[in-house]
Parts: C-alpha cells; sequence; structure tokens
C-alpha cells in the first residue's frame, strides 16, 4: 500500500449514478434510529444492534472522526442525489492497513428497491477500498439465512470464499455467516450497471463532520 491513502483532515464523500455517500451528523440520529430499528435491518444487518437508541446513535456518529483517522473503519450516510433524506448506511469496517483488507457493510432501508440499490452502493465500497483506499482484498460476512444479501454479493463479482459455524447471536440464537471475498485484480462488476462517477475529498475539517453540529439534532 501507499503510505497515507487516509489524509488526516478530510472525510470522503461518494458519489455514484443515483446515489450519495456522506459523513454522518447528528442531525441523523432521528432518522438512523427509525431505519435501524425496522424489524428487516434489526434481524438481519451485521453489527446493528437492537434496539437501536438515540443515545446509542450519538456516541456512535461521535466515534467516526476518530475511526477514519486512526485508519480503522469509515461510515457513510446514503441518500438519493436530490434529495437528502438518508435511505440507508454503508461503511468499511476492520480496516487492516497491515494485512490490506477491511470489511465491507451496508443496508438498505425500507421504501427503496432493495436488490438494485444495494448492488450499486456495494459495488461503490468495493471500488473505492480497492482503489481509492488501495486495499488488497475487501470482504463482508452474510447471514446464512439471508440469502438476498448474497445475490447482491456475487452481482459485484464477490467470491464465497467459506462458512463461519454458529459464529454470530441474533435474537437469542446463533447463527451461521458466508464469509465473501474480492480481491484488487478482480475488478467489481455489477450486473445493475452501478459505477462509481467520482470521489470528492471533503475539505470540511473531521470535526465539522459530526461532533461540532450537536446543536443541529
Amino acid at each position: 500500500m501507499s503510505a497515507s491513502p487516509f489524509p488526516t483532515h478530510s472525510f470522503p464523500t461518494l458519489s455514484t449514478r443515483r446515489f450519495r455517500f456522506r459523513a454522518f451528523v447528528f442531525a441523523d440520529i432521528a432518522r438512523l434510529v427509525a431505519l435501524a430499528n425496522e424489524h428487516r435491518i434489526a434481524d438481519t444487518a451485521i453489527g446493528v444492534p437492537h434496539p437501536f437508541t438515540a443515545e446509542f446513535a450519538r456516541m456512535w456518529i461521535s466515534m467516526h472522526p476518530s475511526q477514519w483517522q486512526e485508519q480503522r473503519a469509515i461510515h457513510w450516510a446514503v441518500h438519493a442525489l436530490g434529495d437528502d433524506q438518508m435511505a440507508g448506511y454503508a461503511g468499511l469496517n476492520q480496516i487492516d492497513v497491515v494485512r490490506s483488507q477491511g470489511e465491507m457493510r451496508f443496508w438498505v432501508g425500507c421504501g427503496t428497491e432493495r436488490f438494485g440499490h444495494a448492488v450499486e452502493w456495494s459495488e461503490a465500497l468495493a471500488s473505492y477500498a480497492l482503489s481509492e483506499l488501495n486495499l488488497t482484498r475487501v470482504y463482508a460476512l452474510q447471514l446464512a439465512r439471508h440469502t438476498l444479501a448474497g445475490r447482491v454479493l456475487r452481482a459485484i463479482g464477490m467470491q464465497e470464499e467459506g462458512l463461519l459455524r454458529k459464529r454470530i447471536e441474533k435474537g437469542g440464537l446463533m447463527e451461521d455467516l458466508c464469509c465473501w471475498g474480492l480481491s484488487k485484480h478482480e475488478a467489481p462488476r455489477a450486473s445493475q450497471g452501478a459505477e462509481l462517477v467520482k470521489v470528492r475529498r471533503n475539505i470540511a475539517m473531521m470535526a465539522g463532520c459530526g461532533v461540532r453540529m450537536a446543536g443541529t439534532s
């Protein structure tokens, strides 16, 4: 990897053909809580606690600038171009600079075209991780019973790498996870034709991307 693909002073935004990925702000809390507590998301998303409270949301958003500066994770609120209302979440977690890999996560809120939008979002995530961050590999974990997520990951060219049995607890039950991976030489290919149009470096200071906006929530 290059010496430092992670800027210490700015937060990246992504734009695809139909969506924009931006930093979370405290004004997103009400919408974030409503979406994260939807049954479908709470039941199938990995890393989303239930119940998802406003207090947790505020703490989680407050951590985003330091996680990006420390090269550990990046989290985006996703909304349609021309519409500021958050439609879902996309992010890279467990970024490991030494091993040059990161975990891709996303969830799409109700009221959207789940498969097509998820394909567009996940391709943008993979492209950003492999091209802009210059990671060697990006991977994703999927609940074995959540077959739609598997279809999305397969659509962008990810390969199913294995089954992790009884790896995660959901609703009091231990569940199996499928692991998917995509390496740098495997170009993301989305059946829906989504493309990463541009990556913009927001010149706003990291604090301005979330923490300093407490008064707006």
